[in-house]
């Protein structure tokens, strides 16, 4: 691993720490968006796939404060998004 690839995955590490106080759930999304192509790379380097990557730690901060941050009720929105999609499809 390069220096530049060290230097670029402490950062994600560091951002990862960061986003614990994060109150923009916009920043955080498109953060771990970018963070993604990182945790893929040190995923295929240890031979590894979706579950390393999904329970990865910069991905559980960022998802974490993404929960916090939202608030909501899971059945509640579940169901608010069935509604909503049945809506859309013209009176079905």
């Amino acid at each position: 691993m390069t220096e530049e690839q060290k230097e670029k995955r402490r950062t994600e590490y560091e951002m990862a720490l960061l986003s614990q106080s994060a109150c923009n759930l916009s920043g955080l999304v498109h953060h771990l968006s970018k963070a993604m192509t990182l945790i893929w790379e040190e995923a295929r380097e240890q031979e590894q796939g979706t579950d390393y990557v999904n329970s990865h730690p910069i991905v559980r901060l960022y998802v974490e404060q993404m929960g916090f941050l939202c608030r909501a009720d899971y059945s509640a929105s579940y169901r608010t998004c069935l509604e909503r999609s049945k809506e859309m499809k013209g009176g079905d």
